[in-house]
């Protein structure tokens, strides 16, 4: 991961309303989620339950059920831990054999507060 401009930034989000966005706001008839707040001391917590053998963090983009009461249909992320298993970082979304879902620390993190409704 490395740091980009801002107006790097920018355009990759305009990018993203431009195309991604319109199509799932058309094909869901919703106003998707565009962003996820997350509070430094939640983000700070889940750091620092990760286990001495997580490798790393990766960011699955997912959307929740059509009746979840908060932001049904919409876009969300889940944030989990990795380990390596010798041929590269994996959890356990993406190789069952790599971890279980109740190791200690690994477990899946969601949540954050989306955008929109909360800007």
């Amino acid at each position: 991961m490395e740091q980009i401009e801002l107006t790097t930034a920018k355009k990759m989000v305009k990018n993203y309303h431009a195309t991604r966005k319109q199509l799932i706001d058309k094909a869901h008839s919703i106003n998707d989620t565009e962003s996820i707040w997350i509070s430094l001391d939640h983000f700070k917590d889940f750091i620092n339950k990760l286990p001495a053998s997580a490798t790393g963090v990766r960011i699955y983009l997912a959307a929740y059920d059509h009746d979840e009461p908060h932001y049904p249909n919409q876009t969300t992320a889940i944030i989990m831990g990795t380990v390596d298993k010798g041929d590269g970082h994996t959890d356990a979304i993406a190789s069952n054999s790599a971890l279980t879902d109740t190791d200690e620390g690994m477990e899946p993190f969601n949540r954050g507060k989306a955008c929109p409704p909360y800007c």
